[in-house]
């Protein structure tokens, strides 16, 4: 049987599809990737974090069905967890329905149809077996999750009712034999991720700080990236080890959600805009160019144009490397639904472009802080003779020659759109 699987959505999903095709391939089923035809069973693992991520789950299904009528359709994850959209499955074509603890046991249901999931499979959830031993979709990359849960109280965010207000963290020692089966895999990038990161150990007694300590112990060439952290977790103690373990990679995921206190405020994020910056100083304290990338919404419910502008200043400020910009939308059964002052769509359009134009000009501006120095990219492939991947950085790197898999030292030339052009350089040389 021929099984293709299709992810959307954020990494924890990306590690929990690598545990569904592990399983599949042990168990005997040829499993791709991607919605081309001829498949025997597609299975869409989804996203629900926004409107837009609703509406191409939906989409997807659609074409799905559309060029294989034949073939069986499984849709899981978040999207499932929606407790609105039960209705909506039979309409799009779907056969068998899984939720988020469903589908990690998918051979127990691979030959069922129908809907089998539980909205409140968190209260019960265990996290510890899972485990992948080799990264089929990352040739040079893998992504470990580490934890499951979000205690936070967001008011425009519904993953945390889809995947629980509960945390659950694996076990340390499940952890390391994790990596260092994906190491001797020859994966040389292992990506630390969970829904909500910072507070991974908050139930076993452990935290993020103890557990990277004992990761950066681990025998083998390979570098460690976290995957995202709030600015209320990142705390110095974490910055220290940053600092002071290389096998650490001085690039953050940080979402800011937005640059104005106010706006924060309303969000129930728990910071203000100067303390993100403070973090951000502290980071830079020993790493000037330390990477920060982030995720900015606009149009939340009452966004003045005062606050918009002191996103904007903020943005410049922080100096990311990159910003992902989204436009708020309205979630069923969160408090920001209920708000007065809803922003029009038009204008949310027009501040996410202005915003989209004004963090592309301060991440070019970041890049060229970086000419001249030398960095590690990690060699994801070679397309024309140009070798491409990412280093330390997170930046994008064309280089001209490279080994797939492996770490290359690369001096950086230039910048473009989407990255920086480096050259190989003989021998390590000094950072500064």
């Amino acid at each position: 049987m021929r099984i293709s699987i299709i992810t959307q959505g954020c990494k924890v999903n990306q590690y929990e599809s690598e545990l569904i095709i592990e399983m599949l391939e042990n168990a005997g089923y040829i499993v791709f990737s991607g919605e081309d035809q001829g498949a025997d069973v597609y299975i869409l693992n989804s996203c629900a974090v926004t409107s837009e991520a609703e509406r191409k789950v939906r989409q997807t299904l659609r074409h799905l069905r559309k060029l294989n009528p034949e073939s069986k359709i499984i849709l899981s994850g978040c999207y499932v967890q929606v407790p609105r959209v039960q209705e909506e499955y039979k309409s799009l074509g779907v056969d068998l329905v899984l939720g988020n603890r469903e589908k990690k046991r998918i051979l127990n249901f691979l030959n069922d149809f129908g809907e089998y999931y539980d909205l409140n499979y968190w209260k019960e959830d265990d996290i510890s077996f899972e485990f992948v031993e080799n990264s089929v979709t990352e040739r040079s990359r893998a992504f470990v999750k580490v934890e499951d849960g979000c205690n936070n109280g967001c008011t425009y965010c519904v993953i945390r009712t889809l995947r629980g207000t509960k945390i659950r963290s694996k076990p340390v020692e499940v952890v390391i034999k994790e990596i260092e089966k994906l190491v001797s895999k020859k994966h040389k990038e292992i990506v630390i991720t969970g829904l909500n990161l910072g507070k991974y150990g908050l139930d076993n007694g452990s935290s993020l700080a103890k557990l990277l300590i004992k990761l950066t112990k681990i025998n083998g060439e390979f570098r460690i990236r976290l995957s995202s952290i709030n600015p209320e977790d990142l705390t110095d103690e974490l910055i220290e080890i940053i600092k002071n373990e290389d096998r650490i990679c001085n690039h953050l995921h940080i979402p800011a959600q937005s640059g104005s206190s106010s706006v924060l405020r309303r969000m129930g994020r728990n910071y203000t805009a100067e303390y993100f910056l403070s973090r951000v100083q502290k980071l830079r304290e020993f790493d000037p160019v330390f990477s920060i990338s982030t995720d900015i919404m606009v149009g939340f419910p009452g966004e003045s144009e005062l606050e918009f502008n002191e996103t904007l200043e903020f943005v410049r400020q922080a100096q990311f490397s990159k910003v992902h910009t989204f436009r708020y939308s309205q979630r069923p059964n969160t408090a920001a639904a209920r708000f007065e002052n809803q922003v029009p769509g038009n204008i949310k359009k027009e501040r996410a472009e202005q915003l989209i134009q004004h963090a592309e000009h301060i991440a070019n501006e970041y890049r060229k802080k970086l000419i001249g120095k030398t960095t590690m990219v990690l060699v994801e492939g070679i397309q024309n003779g140009i070798a491409y991947g990412y280093d330390e950085y997170y930046l994008y790197h064309e280089s001209n020659t490279g080994i797939v898999g492996e770490f290359s030292t690369v001096k950086i030339c230039s910048v473009t759109k989407e990255g920086v052009v480096s050259k190989v350089v003989q021998k390590q040389v000094s950072n500064e």
